[in-house]
C-alpha cells in the first residue's frame, strides 16, 4: 500500500511539474501590452509590449491595414510614432519603418519589450464620404479617442499590433487609468483596482474585437433570456445620458432576442456610444461597427428613436451574420493583406434586411411604415449598378473603383435576401423562411466552422432549393436586374402612389422653415406660409428663436446639422422646445405631426395572397 501512495505521490508530482512547466511555457508565449491613459502627452498615448521569446534574429511587427467589418483600407499604424524596441539588458535594438504598418526589428532573438506613441484619429477627422474612393480616413465607430482625463475610444487596432510568427498568441492586455474613469467593454477585468483594468484575450483577432470606451460613468443595462446588455454613454455637454437611450436600446435588442430565439447565444453584450456635437475634434462618421460581443456607435447628440432602433438593430443580428455565419476570409481574416469574401451582400444585406423585418414582426412599426422603407431602399438602390456582380464587388470592395458601390449592400444587398425570403416562404407554403435557412446554416458550420466560399451559393442552393439557386446565380453572381414588384406580387403587394413622410420636418416641399443667423448665432422660424404641418400643429409663429429641441441646443454653425435635428421623428412622439418669443422665454410641448409627400410605395391589394404575407411578416423561427 505504501508502495501504491509513494507511485501515486510520483505520478502526481509530475503532473504538477508538467503543469506548472505548461504554465511557464504559456506565460512566456503570452504578449503583454501595456496602454497609459494617466500620462498623457500632446494628445498621444505610450503603449508598452513585452514579447515573447523570438527565435529569429529578424521579426515584423504589425499594424493593422484593415480590420473586420470595415471593408475599406485604414492604415492604423499612420497614427503611430517613435517606435523603439529593447533587449533584455535594456539596449535598443535597430529598427526600420518599412511602412506605416510594419517595423522590421533585427536582433529579434534577444528582444525584450516595444515602446510607441499613438495618436487619436478623431482630431483630424474631416468629414465627407467615408466610402469614397478619394477618402482614406477611418470610420468613426473604428476610431480612437484620446481626451486626457475625460474620454478615451479604445478600438484596440489602433493601439496594439502583432508579429508575423505569433499572429495567435494570447494578449494580456494592462490599461492604466484615472480612478475617475469607467471602462465599458464586454471584456472581464481581472484587476478590481480603480487605477488599472487587465484583460486577457486569446489573441490579437479577439482583442481587435473587443473595443474599450473610457470616460465618467455613465452607464446602464438589462439581462434578458440570460444575456447581460451594458449600454455606456459619452455626451461631450452631457447633454445626453445612458438612462435616455436605455428605453429604446432595450426595446431594440428585447424585440431581436425574441425574434432570433435559439440562433442567437450570446450571454454579454456591450452597447459603446458616444454622442458627438460635430465639433472640430468630435467624430463625424455616423453609424456602427460590430463585433461578437458588443458594438460601438457614433451619433449626433439629437439622436431620434428610430436612428437608434435601426442602427443598434442593425449591429446586434451581426452577432449570426457573419460573426456566426462565415467563410475562411472571415475566419482566418488577414489584417495586412485581406482576401476578402464574395457574400458581402449576404453578410450585410440579410442583416439590413432583419433589421426592418423584425420591427414588424416584433410590433415596433406598422405594415405601411414596413412597405415604405421597401420602396425607400428600392428607389435609393437605383444610384447603384444594378448589372454589377454583388459576389464581385463584394470581393473587391477595397478596391478605389469598386469602394463608391459598397452602400448598396444595405440597399439592393437587403433586398436581395427580402426576395430570398419571400421565395422561401412561397416554396414551403409559409412554413419557412430566410431565417430558417440561417438557423440550418448556422447548424451546419458556426462559429469555428467557416463554410467554402466559392461554395456558399450551391450549399444555399442546395438546402433551399432549384429557385433560390436560380435566384443567386441569376441576381447575385451575374448581375441581372430584379423585377422586385414582379417579388412582392407574391405576399399580394402592388406598386402605388402612396403618402410618405419628408424626412426632416423643418423641410416641406423644397421650402425650408427655419432662418439660421450666424451673427447672433441663433435659430429663427420662418412661416412663408401654413403648409409645415410639424410646426403649424405646434403652435410657431414667425420669428420665434428656437432655442432648444428634446433638451438639445438647436444652434450649429453648418446649417444642415440644424435642419438634421429634426430628421425622422416620428409620428406621434413627444417632443419640447425652448424658445424665445418677442424676447421672452417660453416652452413648447406637443406631439410629433409629420409633413407628407406622394410617394412610390407598395400596398397589399389580393386578400388571397394573406395568409403568405403574414407568414413572411409575422412569423418566427
Amino acid at each position: 500500500m505504501r508502495n501504491n501512495y509513494l507511485s501515486f505521490l510520483f505520478v502526481l508530482l509530475i503532473a504538477l511539474s508538467d503543469s506548472a512547466s505548461a504554465q511557464q511555457r504559456e506565460k512566456k508565449d503570452v504578449i503583454t501590452a501595456s496602454i497609459d491613459l494617466v500620462n498623457v502627452v500632446s494628445d498621444k498615448v505610450k503603449v508598452e509590449v513585452l514579447t515573447p521569446t523570438i527565435k529569429s534574429q529578424t521579426t515584423t511587427f504589425r499594424f493593422a491595414r484593415i480590420i473586420p467589418g470595415t471593408y475599406a483600407i485604414a492604415d492604423y499604424g499612420r497614427y503611430v510614432d517613435s517606435v523603439e524596441a529593447f533587449d533584455k539588458k535594456g539596449r535598443k535594438l535597430n529598427v526600420n519603418r518599412v511602412n506605416p504598418n510594419e517595423v522590421a526589428i533585427s536582433g529579434a532573438s534577444s528582444l525584450s519589450r516595444i515602446t510607441y506613441w499613438v495618436n487619436d484619429t478623431y482630431d483630424i477627422e474631416q468629414g465627407g464620404d467615408v466610402f469614397s474612393s478619394k477618402d482614406n480616413q477611418i470610420f468613426s465607430p473604428a476610431g480612437t479617442n484620446i481626451l486626457a482625463g475625460k474620454q478615451f475610444m479604445l478600438n484596440l487596432a489602433g493601439f496594439l499590433g502583432f508579429f508575423d510568427e505569433l499572429r495567435n498568441a494570447p494578449y494580456t492586455l494592462k490599461i492604466n487609468k484615472p480612478a475617475s474613469l469607467y471602462g465599458t467593454t464586454a471584456l472581464v477585468d481581472e484587476d478590481p483596482s480603480e487605477q488599472r483594468d487587465v484583460f486577457r484575450c486569446s489573441n490579437f483577432a479577439e482583442a481587435v474585437d473587443n473595443p474599450i470606451m473610457y470616460a465618467e460613468a455613465d452607464t446602464a443595462g438589462f439581462t434578458v433570456n440570460g444575456m447581460n446588455v451594458v449600454l455606456g454613454v459619452y455626451a461631450p455637454h452631457k447633454n445626453v445620458d445612458a438612462r435616455r437611450l436605455l428605453p429604446d436600446v432595450e426595446k431594440t435588442i428585447r424585440a431581436q432576442k425574441k425574434f432570433l430565439g435559439p440562433l442567437n447565444t450570446t450571454k454579454k453584450y456591450a452597447v459603446i456610444v458616444y454622442l458627438t456635437d460635430m465639433g472640430d475634434k468630435d467624430p463625424k462618421g455616423i453609424g456602427a461597427l460590430e463585433h461578437n460581443n458588443s458594438t460601438t456607435a457614433v451619433f449626433r447628440t439629437s439622436v431620434n428613436a428610430n436612428d437608434l432602433i435601426h442602427v443598434i438593430g442593425h449591429e446586434f443580428f451581426h452577432t449570426v451574420t457573419p460573426l456566426k455565419i462565415h467563410s475562411e476570409q472571415i475566419q482566418n481574416f488577414d489584417f495586412s493583406d485581406p482576401k476578402l469574401s464574395r457574400h458581402l451582400w449576404f453578410y450585410e444585406g440579410a442583416t439590413e434586411y432583419f433589421a426592418s423585418l423584425y420591427q414588424i414582426q416584433q410590433g415596433l412599426i406598422t405594415e405601411d411604415e414596413f412597405y415604405n422603407l421597401i420602396a425607400s431602399k428600392i428607389e435609393s438602390a437605383k444610384g447603384y449598378n444594378d448589372t454589377l456582380s454583388m459576389t464581385r464587388m463584394s470581393a473587391n470592395v477595397i478596391d478605389p473603383k469598386m469602394k463608391p458601390e459598397y452602400p448598396n449592400v444595405y440597399m439592393k444587398g437587403a433586398l436581395l435576401n427580402m426576395c430570398l425570403d419571400i421565395i422561401i416562404r412561397e416554396e414551403s407554403a409559409g412554413k419557412k423562411g430566410l431565417i430558417d435557412l440561417l438557423a440550418e446554416l448556422a447548424k451546419s458550420y458556426g462559429p469555428q466552422r467557416a463554410f467554402p466560399d466559392t461554395d456558399f451559393i450551391n450549399i444555399v442552393g442546395k438546402m433551399a432549393g432549384a429557385k433560390v439557386a436560380s435566384f443567386l446565380h441569376d441576381h447575385v453572381e451575374n448581375g441581372k436586374p430584379v423585377d422586385y414588384a414582379g417579388y412582392l406580387s407574391k405576399v399580394g403587394l402592388k406598386p402605388m402612389v402612396v403618402k410618405v413622410p419628408e424626412p426632416m420636418v423643418f423641410i416641406s416641399h423644397d421650402e425650408y422653415y427655419l432662418d439660421i443667423d450666424v451673427d447672433s448665432k441663433q435659430v429663427l422660424a420662418r412661416l412663408p406660409d401654413a403648409n409645415n404641418v410639424f410646426m403649424n400643429n405646434l403652435g410657431f409663429k414667425d420669428g420665434d428663436v428656437l432655442l432648444k429641441m428634446n433638451g438639445v441646443p438647436m444652434y450649429e454653425e453648418e446649417p444642415m446639422l440644424v435642419m438634421l435635428k429634426g430628421y425622422e421623428l416620428q409620428e406621434g412622439a413627444p417632443v419640447s422646445f425652448d424658445i424665445l418669443r418677442g424676447g421672452k422665454p417660453m416652452s413648447i410641448k406637443g406631439t410629433v405631426k409629420l409633413n407628407y409627400i406622394d410617394g412610390d410605395g407598395f400596398r397589399p391589394i389580393d386578400d388571397s395572397l394573406k395568409a403568405l404575407r403574414e407568414a413572411w411578416l409575422k412569423a418566427q423561427i
